[in-house]
């Protein structure tokens, strides 16, 4: 069974390589599944298990970001105040994004180029806010936040990740997400200590 499993996570990340690298040297719209999955050397309906769309390959970056920061989020609300978890987990996705900065600018820059693509970017992300300050004020949580503060908490650290990515992109990542991130942060005053 982990062999099996191995063998589909490496399958997804080559289509994804391999997707994002054509994308990059072709533009979203001239690269077809047929021309990803031949990269791969795999068929077009293998490529669609993975991905049921060209835009899935796209999103599913933003999908992984999206499970990062809800990780490290859920670990850091153990120990840490709330903005202060929320401001690290950012990083954390930050930080993993910085990582494969070639493939994220592809990503980012195939988005922006696609307006479906970026619309369904946005959905994902007002749905990730209001499911943060779910937990952020949810009643579980020994101290919750009450709701107006835990959305107005997600959705500015939010707003401070896309302002984040623009100019990351806007500059073509010649500075680090993270730092981008922290000198957008600095000009905001959170009440740290929040509960």
């Amino acid at each position: 069974m982990g062999l099996r499993e191995d063998k589909k996570d490496r399958t997804r990340a080559q289509l994804l390589e391999a997707a994002l690298d054509l994308i990059h040297k072709r533009g979203f719209e001239e690269t077809t599944i047929a021309d990803i999955a031949a990269a791969v050397s795999v068929s077009p309906r293998t490529l669609l298990r993975y991905f049921p769309t060209k835009e899935d390959v796209i999103v599913s970056w933003v999908q992984d970001g999206m499970t990062i920061i809800r990780a490290e989020l859920t670990e850091r609300l153990a120990s840490e105040p709330p903005v202060v978890a929320l401001l690290a987990a950012a990083r954390a996705m930050l930080t993993a994004f910085d990582e494969r900065s070639r493939f994220f600018l592809a990503i980012e820059t195939a988005i922006r180029s696609n307006r479906s693509i970026s619309a369904r970017k946005e959905q994902m992300i007002a749905e990730l806010i209001d499911e943060i300050a779910h937990i952020l004020a949810s009643p579980d949580r020994r101290s919750p936040l009450p709701d107006v503060v835990a959305y107005t908490v997600a959705g500015t650290v939010f707003a401070l990740i896309r302002a984040s990515i623009n100019s990351w992109v806007d500059g073509g990542a010649a500075m680090s997400l993270v730092d981008l991130f922290d000198r957008a942060a600095g000009i905001l005053h959170f009440e740290q200590n929040v509960t």
